[in-house]
């Protein structure tokens, strides 16, 4: 019962109030009124773009150190080749 109202209490100083009714958002001089539902829609598209976002940094990451790999090869290789017609 205490978390549901700190719940409340956040949502409250941020101009954020749940109603019970309807499930569409109502703005009513600049503050918006979510239904439960529509709220717990809300977080979840947002919780789902965020675990999006971060799996699409990962990945980024990824091809990143993969291609810093390849440009350290390519230069190995270049190198190699330079010595080698250098000896011809």
């Amino acid at each position: 019962m205490l978390l549901f109202i700190y719940y409340l209490t956040a949502l409250d100083n941020i101009d954020i109030s749940i109603s019970s009714k309807g499930k569409a958002s109502v703005s009513t001089n600049s503050i918006k009124t979510y239904s439960k539902e529509a709220l717990s829609d809300k977080i979840r598209r947002l919780t789902t773009a965020n675990a999006q976002l971060m799996t699409n940094k990962i990945e980024t990451k990824k091809a990143r150190a993969n291609l810093e790999a390849d440009k350290a090869r390519l230069f190995d290789e270049k190198n190699s080749l330079i010595v080698k017609r250098e000896e011809f």
